[in-house]
């Protein structure tokens, strides 16, 4: 018997040097989580995407989340506690469970 879950998405992050690179793709990847830190502007810890597929042209990750996003638009993003989503506040990180459906970003550094 399998468990089902409810999936949401597609969402998809671009790769960028500042942020979603080799290095932090590799552990997204193998903890199957993403993580989102406290952005630039201040605020609360957020994991942070786009809706809708990653596109053709672009290096990056699609993904289907197991929680919904806390708010609607183009950009979406993760705060709040709840199955799937894990606040450390020790840390000031996010992380939110997910499935990888494409990675277009290289994988080695």
């Amino acid at each position: 018997m399998y468990e089902a879950r409810t999936v949401y998405g597609p969402f998809h992050r671009r790769e960028a040097p500042n942020g979603q690179d080799t290095e932090t793709i590799v552990r997204q990847v193998l903890s199957g989580e993403l993580w989102g830190r406290v952005p630039l502007t201040g605020g609360d810890a957020r994991v942070k995407a786009y809706r809708g597929p990653l596109p053709d042209d672009a290096s990056g990750l699609e993904f289907w989340a197991f929680a919904r996003p806390d708010n609607d638009g183009p950009r979406v993003f993760w705060r709040i506690a709840k199955p799937f989503v894990a606040v450390d506040t020790t840390e000031e990180v996010v992380k939110l469970k997910l499935a990888f459906v494409k990675i277009t970003q290289d994988l080695h550094p």
